[in-house]
């Protein structure tokens, strides 16, 4: 019963998959009518039928070819699709109590709500970035400050838990807001130096402040930050935001890109920190060594001419993020027997 209910919402959110591509392709395109708008082939633009648009089957049933025109359509839409379907099956399965769900309760049905919205997101600018070697905006904005505001959700609401190895509320209501106050303040302030495009002396400053402004709340208040689930991933966010700011500063923008710091906000915010900085450490050595073979490989290939070769970090970050909420306990008995 319970193998047949999972492969059900496996078929299930192959659906969303299938709308994942749809996003990413209009937000390429910039074409309007990503909620309302018809599914159509790129190449002969003839509108797609119902039988058209089921997951997986109809790539195979019509041999990976528009149904209309025979060009090729890419293997890149069944594999977003069965991701999407794992990977929210994988959400009902490792983070809800299918239980409570069946029971209609709120808050955890506010918290599968969260997850698969943070799953969809991250599948699209995984895939986005596969495909083109940059991330959208909008995707991490909405994602980031979704994320923030369960976060003060959690630090303010007794009994409100969607991140389990954060703390829960804070005793003080009114230090739960002046840490939300100062956490819109970081993340705005983050923004301008992602997507302004000043000065590095001038990122520089900006980021300086962000680190006062936190050490003045905590000489002000005497708070442990880590006590308020807010601020705990405000800080390791910052860790990670960090690790890739000074990458791009050295490198000159080669090493990582403005999207990359967006990423390390998302993927931060959520974690515990026990598992920030050696997570981001162990993907970070993981995505270099994968990306310098894949280089080589295609230098040899190209019999090393010249030429810029481009790997998305996103998909890596993507993996160790929900491989990190899916396994945190295991993790955190591995990290607490070893080191």
């Amino acid at each position: 019963m319970e193998l047949f209910f999972y492969t059900f919402l496996f078929i299930f959110w192959t659906l969303f998959g299938s709308f994942g591509s749809v996003v990413i392709y209009r937000l390429r395109s910039n074409e309007g009518g990503i909620i309302d708008g018809r599914s159509h082939c790129p190449s002969c633009d003839t509108t797609l039928k119902a039988l058209d648009l089921i997951p997986i089957f109809s790539w195979l049933i019509h041999k990976w070819k528009c149904a209309y025109c025979k060009k090729k359509v890419s293997w890149i839409y069944p594999i977003l699709e069965v991701v999407s379907g794992s990977l929210f099956a994988l959400i009902w399965y490792f983070l809800i109590d299918i239980n409570l769900i069946f029971m209609w309760d709120t808050l955890e049905i506010i918290k599968l709500a969260f997850w698969l919205i943070i799953a969809f997101f991250t599948i699209v600018y995984t895939f986005y970035d596969i495909l083109f070697l940059e991330i959208p905006e909008s995707i991490l904005a909405y994602g980031v400050w979704l994320t923030g505001l369960a976060l003060f959700a959690q630090s303010l609401i007794p009994g409100f838990t969607i991140f389990p190895f954060l703390p829960g509320a804070y005793e003080s209501i009114g230090i739960v807001w002046a840490s939300g106050i100062l956490t819109f303040a970081v993340i705005s302030a983050l923004y301008v130096i992602m997507t302004v495009g000043l000065e590095e002396k001038y990122d520089v400053l900006i980021f300086l402040g962000c680190l006062a402004s936190i050490y003045l709340f905590w000489a002000i208040t005497g708070v442990a930050l880590w006590e308020i689930a807010l601020l705990n991933g405000l800080i390791w966010a910052l860790w990670i935001f960090t690790f890739f700011f000074l990458q791009i500063l050295v490198s000159g923008g080669r090493w990582m890109w403005a999207w990359d710091l967006r990423i390390a906000l998302l993927i931060g915010l959520p974690l515990w920190m026990s598992f920030a900085a050696p997570g981001t450490m162990l993907t970070y050595l993981a995505g270099s060594f994968i990306s310098i073979f894949i280089i080589i490989q295609s230098r040899i290939k190209h019999k090393w001419a010249a030429m810029d070769t481009q790997v998305p970090f996103g998909p890596f970050l993507a993996i160790w993020f929900f491989l990190t909420i899916f396994y945190q306990l295991e993790i955190q008995n591995f990290i607490e027997i070893y080191f």
